[in-house]
């Protein structure tokens, strides 16, 4: 079987097409990243240190990114920090209980650029509550839904 050259070659030359047919259908069919359009609606993604007791939890699009850090814990409420990449205009964040849906608290700018905000929301009931965040940046919003377990800080 190896005493063809022409299989030999072929073996040689089939995985380097099929590396350069992946790389070529992606030029051609992947999507294109644009800019973020006024009045557009956009979904952050949430990582992966939002599905685990991390204290932290970050969410992104592209080159668009939010980390929400819980500060103060008590029984009743909880203080959360966000940090964002580009300027907010305004940012809000609400939590879901179960069928205890709260609307969402108006969080406040903690500094001169916009990019850190603060809110006080109530301590969620299980760990299956949920916090709704949605931001505002260059007259498009930002929006995303990310269990609770990040808050606790594993130790």
């Amino acid at each position: 079987m190896f005493k063809n050259k022409h299989v030999v070659i072929a073996m040689l030359v089939a995985p380097v097409l099929a590396i350069m047919a992946w790389f070529a259908v992606d030029y051609f069919v992947g999507e294109r990243p644009h800019a973020a359009t006024p009045g557009s609606t956009y979904t952050l993604v949430a990582k992966s240190n939002c599905r685990y007791a991390s204290g932290q939890c970050d969410l992104e699009n592209a080159d668009f990114k939010l980390s929400i850090r819980p500060g103060m814990v008590s029984a009743s409420s909880i203080a959360l920090t966000l940090s964002a990449s580009h300027e907010l205009q305004s940012a809000a964040m609400g939590l879901v209980d179960g069928d205890d849906t709260r609307p969402p608290a108006p969080m406040t700018r903690t500094n001169d650029t916009g990019t850190e905000w603060q809110a006080l929301l109530p301590s969620p009931a299980s760990d299956d509550a949920s916090i709704r965040v949605a931001v505002r940046a260059n007259d498009a919003t930002w929006y995303a839904e990310v269990p609770v377990v990040f808050l606790q800080v594993q130790e």
